[in-house]
């Protein structure tokens, strides 16, 4: 319906007729209305869309039956249809008149002449009724307008203004169903601000509401329309993309993680720099797995985030992901479904209980932070180094937490040989030399890290048999644990804590091959050699 700007209502005669055009406006003119004269029915289609008439006249004569088909187009059309039609003919020409202007949708037919009177009474009806009509029409159109924002605040956070938990649940059976059914690729993250409970303690909580609003504000600039982006609960973030790949979504979650490192958040009395670490489930078509599933993976893959170091990109990977490795025999009795569900739980397990060794480090020392580079580096030489290997996921997972444990455990005893070059004093090498034993028995106090377990205990045993704690020589040493030690001392020599200038790659192959045999394993120092062929590993000193 459209609506005119004049307040008044309004009436609209059509009719050549200049007598009958000065009786209506005659007998209406005590109403205050916006009388409307046309000439031609021709003119009748645009007259209707811009006024809201509250009833049409249409003076008719046998000789000029155009007003009748003009009244059933706009019987037919469903903005027009309500309007009132009175049909006027000279008296000796209505009874031949009357049944078709009935048949064309008239209300009522009148004489020519009007008499003003009965004019008035009716025109005063149709008026109370195109009143009420209007009152009927900003009602409905105040209630759908509620309707819609109860609906939007049903489905939204009243802090960032982004969808809510439930919304998002809902959007994601919907999207897991479409990929599958389409076989269509589907992938999902799971964001969550890093040591954000330091944010609201150290700068307070309107502080924290602040990061949380411009957070939300910078990611939603780098998505599409057809993304969904929603606050899951506190300071994790869920984001659904359809049609994404894995490749595609490592591309879109490594922008999304950068974008937010680099800029600070601040207002008027703060300013502090948040990272953010994501998790990403991806999956195609009926391999796509269940909502619920996809929760559990994707949170799996976040926690794995936090406990690698934090403000960083994990994927979730099935067995079948990890280098070609094997499923084991776990699968063939639950099968590859519950073997995931329940890998996902393990890998939360021990992601969890990291992230909580790591929160109390953290609120007790800054030390670790002196070893974010260091332990960035080992990943990324250890990951193509496990690629030249040919080394399980599973391992190469293992090897990553087991870096994680090493350096907050060595900032939990508040090692005071990280960041010196000096010689160690009695006390210092023998606090070193305990550290296998005392990793040992951390690990062993929670058997999620058995595998960590073995890397870490024989982590200072040497290739020749001089290392510590059992004196292992050659094969003896845990083939893990000797290429945990080979890569450690690596990133030792390359980007050293201390503040030194690292090594440059001829001094460090110099070092490595006259070290081959001793301290390292001679298979395991030609391997990395073939990798370290690249200013990447050598651009921290």
């Amino acid at each position: 319906m459209f609506m005119e700007n004049n307040p008044k209502q309004s009436v609209l005669l059509v009719d050549d007729d200049s007598v009958n055009q000065d009786d209506i406006r005659r007998v209406l003119q005590d109403l205050d209305l916006n009388v409307i004269i046309a000439e031609s029915t021709t003119e009748v289609p645009d007259l209707v869309l811009k006024h809201d008439f509250a009833v049409i006249f249409f003076g008719v004569t046998p000789s000029n039956l155009l007003p009748f088909a003009t009244a059933i187009d706009l019987d037919k059309n469903e903005k027009t249809w309500y309007i009132p039609i009175i049909f006027q003919a000279k008296s000796e020409h209505v009874s031949d008149l009357l049944e078709r202007g009935y048949a064309a949708g008239g209300v009522d037919f009148l004489h020519k002449p009007i008499r003003p009177k009965p004019l008035l009474a009716k025109v005063k009806v149709f008026l109370k009724l195109n009143a009420r009509q209007q009152q009927l029409v900003f009602a409905t159109a105040t209630i759908q307008e509620q309707n819609l924002k109860l609906e939007e605040r049903a489905i939204r956070d009243s802090l960032t203004g982004l969808f809510n938990h439930n919304y998002l649940q809902e959007q994601l059976a919907r999207e897991v169903s479409l990929a599958r059914r389409y076989g269509a690729p589907l992938s999902v993250f799971m964001l969550d601000l890093d040591f954000f409970k330091n944010v609201n303690d150290s700068c307070g909580h309107p502080f924290g509401d602040y990061v949380l609003k411009a957070f939300s504000e910078r990611v939603q600039e780098g998505l599409r329309g057809s993304d969904i982006f929603g606050r899951y609960g506190g300071e994790e973030f869920l984001i659904i993309l359809p049609n994404i790949d894995k490749k595609q979504a490592g591309v879109v979650a490594e922008k999304i993680r950068k974008k937010v490192a680099v800029s600070v958040f601040s207002n008027s009395r703060y300013s502090r720099y948040v990272t953010v670490s994501i998790g990403v489930y991806s999956g195609v078509g009926s391999e796509t797995e269940s909502a619920g599933l996809v929760i559990d993976y994707v949170d799996s893959a976040l926690y794995r985030a936090k406990a690698e170091g934090r403000n960083r990109v994990c994927h979730f990977e099935t067995p079948e992901d990890n280098h070609g490795g094997v499923v084991d025999r776990i699968s063939d009795m639950t099968g590859t479904t519950r073997h995931g569900q329940l890998t996902a739980t393990i890998d939360k397990s021990r992601a969890m209980t990291l992230a909580s060794f790591e929160a109390m480090v953290h609120s007790q020392t800054r030390e670790y932070e002196i070893l974010a580079d260091r332990n960035l580096l080992f990943i990324k030489v250890l990951d193509r180094l496990a690629k030249q290997l040919n080394l399980p996921g599973q391992l190469v997972h293992s090897f990553r937490r087991a870096i994680k444990l090493h350096d907050l455990f060595r900032c939990y005893v508040h090692d005071s040989t990280l960041g010196t070059d000096e010689p160690l004093s009695d006390e210092q090498e023998e606090v070193l030399s305990d550290q296998p034993r005392m990793l040992r028995e951390l690990t062993t106090m929670f058997d999620l890290f058995a595998s960590e377990r073995v890397i870490l205990y024989a982590h200072h045993e040497l290739f020749d048999g001089s290392g510590y704690p059992d004196g292992l020589k050659g094969n003896e040493i845990p083939m893990a644990a000797r290429i945990f030690t080979l890569v450690d001392s690596f990133v030792a020599m390359v980007a050293p804590v201390t503040g030194k200038i690292g090594k440059n790659r001829e001094e460090a192959e110099e070092e490595l091959r006259k070290s081959s045999g001793i301290q390292f394993d001679p298979f395991l120092v030609d391997e990395l050699m073939k990798i370290i062929d690249t200013k990447e590993f050598f651009k921290y000193k």
